[in-house]
């Protein structure tokens, strides 16, 4: 039988990707302790990847690991009933010495997988609030021998995505810049985190939203060439940027005020509202879905079995496709990353 103190399926949902990835690493380092070896891991994406192709992971041994751990995730995009079944099914009688993670940043599953799935193995990992970010930044920073008066806490949640994994390379950032012991102010903090890092996915997105195409390709293949985010990663910082953008262009379009709207998004810096005000003039609410659907369609090209080999010109594509399409360019032309590389 399964090893009952590593159950053998888990849903798990919410947008918190940090707090998510550390306890997916929790059940890497217990199937590794119980398994005495290295787990095969193995991450596929609905859409992407069939259910079928995870339960032949699953339902054969391999070779050279005790343990077969496979992350299935957006879950929330499977439509087709029979695969649905399949996989409850399968959730209902897995395999010994294997665990299957599904998983979706929505906050539900399909019905018949969470009947199929025991309470206790179904985790929401929901965003943090404002005061629970600035308590866990004192934490992170304290671990660090580091503290930070109120301004700066609120400066740094201003200028870093609301994700642990996003806040925790923040910290890093601030703990290689300033001597332990130190005291950070907000000066302290955009300098470390605006004004003297490096190239990055959000000065690309500061690019992109200035609609500098020439610009933010060099700045892409500064990120590339420097090793400062891979494909993936770029592509999540631009998604979270533009959903907040959406909102913000949403609640406008309503008649709010912008700089009412900045608070409640929690972008009260002058410089990220020039940047968020530059992005509005060249992005309308319809641009930015169809920006959201192209980033998508690009992260599940890139994360195909030979998207490694092509990311950077997969990126370029993207990125002029925003500039000068607005994102329709992908679809529009016919020239979306699947149909150039077919194999995806």
């Amino acid at each position: 039988m399964a090893d009952t103190r590593l159950p053998p399926v888990w849903i798990l949902t919410g947008p918190e990707v940090g707090l998510k990835e550390s306890f997916v690493a929790d059940i890497v380092a217990k199937a590794r302790t119980l398994g005495g070896d290295e787990p095969e891991l193995h991450k596929l994406y609905a859409g992407d990847a069939s259910v079928s192709e995870a339960l032949t992971l699953l339902q054969n041994s391999s070779l050279f690991a005790s343990w077969v751990i496979v992350e299935f995730r957006n879950i929330d995009q499977l439509g087709q009933k029979a695969e649905i079944d399949a996989l409850a099914k399968y959730c209902a009688a897995p395999a010994d010495q294997t665990v299957l993670l599904l998983e979706t940043e929505g906050y539900s599953a399909p019905k018949p997988l969470e009947k199929a799935v025991p309470t206790d193995c179904r985790k929401t990992f929901f965003e943090m609030f404002e005061h629970e970010l600035a308590g866990w930044l004192r934490r992170e920073l304290g671990s660090e021998e580091l503290s930070a008066d109120p301004e700066a806490i609120e400066s740094l949640l201003e200028l870093v995505p609301h994700d642990t994994a996003s806040l925790r390379a923040a910290c890093l950032i601030l703990s290689s810049s300033f001597k332990r012991g130190s005291v950070l102010s907000v000066a302290d903090v955009e300098a470390a985190i605006l004004r003297s890092k490096p190239e990055d996915a959000f000065s690309l997105f500061e690019r992109i939203g200035q609609g500098e195409l020439e610009t933010a390709l060099e700045v892409l293949d500064s990120v590339l060439d420097a090793r400062r985010g891979d494909g993936n990663q770029i592509i999540a910082a631009l998604v979270w940027s533009f959903r907040r953008l959406g909102r913000i262009a949403d609640a406008l379009s309503l008649g709010e005020r912008f700089e009412e709207v900045c608070l409640r998004e929690q972008a009260r810096s002058k410089t990220v509202q020039r940047q968020l005000r530059a992005a509005l003039q060249h992005y309308q609410p319809e641009d930015i879905r169809s920006i959201i659907v192209a980033l998508s369609e690009t992260e599940a090209a890139i994360r195909g079995p030979l998207g490694s080999a092509f990311e950077r010109q997969l990126l370029h594509l993207l990125i002029t496709s925003i500039i000068t399409k607005k994102g329709r360019g992908l679809a529009a032309a016919g020239w979306s990353a699947r149909s150039l590389y077919p194999q995806f």
